[in-house]
């Protein structure tokens, strides 16, 4: 697979995603919830910008600036390190529709995260290190879609881990 082909590939996954954050921030009703959806789609409508702009780098025959693919959303040790603030801004309670829908955003970020490893893995070079970065972006918004989830089900898990100690000391 070429490197035109997987970031026209790329892109079908960013503006589907990103199309569906704009969708969410704009019909869902709680603040909190719409912020979080728009710094998503703001966030997925940059990543289609550099894909349009890489793709153009790349019919050019130029270099792509790797310098203009940029994320605000937090890394997962950041994100530990600010746990308890975090958890502190979501609400108690997190009415259906908003589940619902950060269930879906769970799906398809995981889907374009698989889809940036599987490219990865297929390439070299610095197609290769821009798949990384992307795959890295993504990881980090799977995370921050999973936290709002676990804390709103109640569930017991963090991050997909038990958050309790079951065994007997």
């Amino acid at each position: 697979m070429d490197s035109i082909a997987i970031f026209t590939a790329a892109l079908e996954y960013e503006e589907k995603i990103c199309d569906f954050y704009h969708t969410a921030a704009s019909t869902i009703d709680d603040k909190r919830g719409k912020s979080i959806f728009k710094a998503l789609a703001d966030d997925e409508q940059s990543h289609v910008d550099f894909l349009h702009y890489s793709l153009e780098q790349l019919r050019a025959d130029k270099t792509i600036d790797t310098t203009r693919l940029q994320t605000p959303i937090p890394a997962r040790n950041q994100i530990d390190a600010n746990i308890e603030k975090i958890k502190a801004e979501i609400p108690k309670q997190m009415l259906g529709n908003i589940r619902t829908v950060l269930n879906s955003a769970l799906k398809l970020e995981k889907e374009t995260s698989a889809y940036y490893r599987a490219a990865r893995d297929k390439t070299e070079g610095p197609i290769r290190d821009i798949l990384s970065t992307f795959l890295k972006i993504e990881e980090r918004h799977v995370d921050v879609v999973q936290i709002e989830i676990d804390h709103a089900t109640h569930n017991g898990m963090w991050f997909n881990f038990m958050e309790i100690n079951l065994e007997v000391e």
